[in-house]
């Protein structure tokens, strides 16, 4: 069995458990085009899991691969439901730290709602990193500056107050280097906070969740590896919380000028907690993955009409598993700048919810179900309140207790 360097602690103790291959390099790059869809290039994915701090990786991701422009569709905004746990979370860190006139940094700020919406709390000047920003969806603040590029070491920046990075880490394989480069510009003279927001890693392992493993994210976070990585990067953990229905794994820092030591007993024990569920999740998610094609083939053998309801990330690597594009016919989604567009791979069309007034389904599958309740809603606003509503993260529960009552 090959041994991994792990990006995070640096052992070669990491081996692979899960893999997959032939998938999208992109998941939110978005197409005018079938056949620009279809072509885009392809990739493996080798889950490694480090034996050392519980980190878990794609071992054959290439940096080469990925683009993030323009073209990069990811805003979560238009959802009621995302929209007021945004803010609800912009408020809490602008208490919690006293974020009024401050510098505030965000780095992976994607079309910059949450830097526009912590600076106007807390009156902040804020500078946002990103090179898939789109200047003309920003609202105008003089309070806010926008750079369409990278974040890296190399970027030259006074100390801020605060630094945020929401959902970006995990598209980051040499993690050590990155939260390092973080580390430079924070100041603990002048007290700088950092918060990083990932995926939680603990309930993909758990639900056998595949429609969360695709290629652009190379790393995968437990508590034990993002406070591992953060200790031993020069900062000293002030909180650590799972949050969004367990599924984003937040951390709390600040800088520190002595090393601090990470508790080799504490980590240890998580990673004998975590390589349980390594050790369960092919299985469970190969059991998934069948679930979901039986599913989706008894509806249209029987004439019914499937659609996926989001069109992100998590909609790609659920139709490169399942790999029955034919029998789902379209893809919803709220977001009314990914309309007409298709998707990488497998070049589905991507609609708004009015479609399913002229093209009623008879099963819509919710790509995340804390959307459950806005999906059902709209179900009904559009005519189709007998349609069978099921959500991949209850792929357990058989889709006769989902059916919804108008």
């Amino acid at each position: 069995m090959i041994a991994h360097r792990c990006p995070t602690c640096g052992a070669e103790d990491a081996h692979v458990f899960r893999r997959i291959s032939d998938v999208p390099v992109n998941s939110c790059l978005l197409f005018d085009d079938s056949s620009q869809a279809m072509g885009l290039q392809r990739g493996d994915i080798d889950l490694a899991f480090c034996n050392r701090c519980a980190f878990i990786f794609n071992a054959a991701w290439r940096p080469d691969a990925t683009v993030y422009s323009d073209a990069y569709e990811e805003t979560q905004v238009f959802s009621e439901t995302y929209s007021a746990y945004q803010r609800q979370l912009a408020e809490e860190l602008v208490d919690r730290y006293a974020l009024f006139g401050k510098g505030i940094v965000e780095i992976g700020c994607g079309k910059g709602a949450f830097l526009n919406l912590i600076c106007a709390l807390g009156d902040n000047n804020g500078i946002g990193f990103d090179p898939s920003f789109v200047p003309e969806r920003a609202a105008g603040d003089a309070r806010t500056v926008f750079r369409r590029e990278y974040f890296d070491e190399k970027t030259e920046l006074a100390p801020p107050d605060f630094i945020c990075c929401r959902m970006t880490l995990e598209h980051i394989a040499e993690t050590q280097a990155f939260v390092r480069a973080v580390r430079r510009i924070a100041s603990p003279d002048r007290g700088t906070i950092v918060f990083f927001q990932v995926p939680d890693v603990r309930r993909i392992l758990a639900e056998g969740a595949f429609w969360d493993v695709y290629y652009e994210h190379c790393s995968y976070f437990s508590p034990a590896s993002l406070g591992y990585l953060f200790r031993s990067a020069g900062f000293d953990v002030l909180r650590m919380e799972s949050n969004y229905d367990a599924q984003y794994l937040t951390i709390e820092a600040r800088p520190v000028t002595a090393a601090l030591a990470i508790d080799p007993l504490q980590v240890s024990e998580e990673v004998g907690r975590l390589a349980e569920d390594v050790a369960l999740y092919p299985e469970r998610a190969s059991g998934c993955v069948e679930y979901w094609r039986s599913m989706i083939e008894s509806v249209s053998r029987s004439g019914g009409r499937v659609a996926l309801w989001g069109s992100g990330s998590k909609a790609v690597a659920f139709l490169s598993a399942v790999a029955m594009a034919d029998e789902i016919e379209y893809l919803v989604d709220i977001n009314p700048f990914r309309w007409g567009k298709r998707v990488p791979g497998s070049a589905k069309l991507i609609v708004g919810p009015e479609h399913l007034t002229r093209f009623p389904p008879d099963l819509v599958i919710a790509m995340n179900p804390i959307y459950r309740r806005e999906i059902a809603a709209s179900l009904v606003e559009n005519g189709c309140g007998s349609t069978v509503l099921c959500a991949l993260g209850d792929w357990k529960v058989q889709p006769e207790s989902a059916r919804m009552v108008a």
